[in-house]
């Protein structure tokens, strides 16, 4: 039951940040409203956890990997992103280049500092939840570097950096769009987002498959294009935000009971009906993957 009250919490939460993004209010004033929409979930968040007992350690571990950490990554992110748009340089886009890939190799250095437990996020490990997610455990005797000081009632030995993880994915993710874009500004990528008659309707990691499938094969600019590029041209396109999808396609990359290209394989039989079926041929709508737990 919690988990299921807190994804519904950071959907709520999810929607006030996305407000606080389009409204024409200055940097600070958007980061405050951020701070505070992120801190009142945290709030609800924590109250929940004080009035209830966990049914299990599975239920427990579920909680603070992958509950909790959405909602600390909300404000690690909206912090560490107005620093760096606070900081940015003015000047040439040389210049401005040269800070956005400092800040990336700030980015990397976090992870490589981070390195055991970074890959065992990225692999989905398991091995170790009982010693990273479960409250009261004696940070001393696992291999983990030493976080804030927080509330040992609402909090475990790897919840935080679990947090960080998500806030720097999605950080990095910022950087490589200003990197490859370095003139265009949040508004005018929000204008012309609003101009596209098509959206995409089906699921993200559909689309991320699709991406990394035209980056594979070269067919755009002879192959003189960044999968960051062709993401963003998806996202103008087809009127999508496709955010970590790093993380996503690590996620297909994991995939044991289905096929890593399941919606390419789907793809590629609707046209085999098409070409055999011609007109007769009526698309069907492609369920889905379902959500891990």
């Amino acid at each position: 039951m919690i988990n299921e009250n807190g994804n519904a919490r950071y959907v709520q939460l999810e929607e006030e940040l996305e407000l606080f993004s389009e409204m024409g209010i200055s940097p600070v004033q958007k980061l405050t409203g951020t701070l505070n929409s992120v801190r009142l979930a945290l709030a609800d968040l924590k109250k929940e956890v004080y009035n209830y007992s966990f049914t299990d350690p599975e239920e427990e571990i579920y909680f603070f990997k992958h509950i909790k950490p959405k909602f600390l990554a909300s404000q690690i992110y909206a912090l560490e992103r107005f620093k760096i748009d606070a900081d940015k340089p003015l000047g040439e886009e040389t210049i401005l280049k040269i800070y956005y890939e400092q800040e990336l190799k700030f980015i990397r250095r976090f992870f490589e500092k981070h390195q055991f437990l970074y890959q065992y996020y990225l692999l989905e490990g398991k091995e170790l939840d009982n010693a990273y997610f479960i409250r009261g455990i004696n940070q001393s005797s696992i291999f983990i570097a030493d976080g804030p000081d927080l509330d040992p009632k609402f909090s475990t030995p790897g919840d935080y950096l679990f947090a960080r993880f998500l806030a720097m994915e999605k950080l990095q993710e910022y950087l490589m769009q200003r990197l490859y874009n370095p003139l265009e500004t949040e508004n005018h990528f929000k204008n012309s987002r609003t101009k596209g008659s098509f959206k995409w309707t089906g699921d993200k990691s559909n689309l991320i498959e699709l991406a990394y499938g035209i980056y594979g094969t070269m067919q755009i600019n002879d192959g003189n294009i960044t999968i960051a590029d062709i993401i963003e041209w998806l996202e103008l396109s087809l009127d999508i935000s496709l955010t970590r999808y790093y993380r996503r396609f690590s996620e297909i990359k994991m995939r044991k009971s289905i096929s890593k290209t399941k919606y390419l394989d789907d793809m590629r039989d609707a046209l085999a009906k098409y070409i055999d079926e011609g007109d007769t041929f009526k698309p069907r709508s492609i369920k889905p993957l379902p959500k891990a737990k």
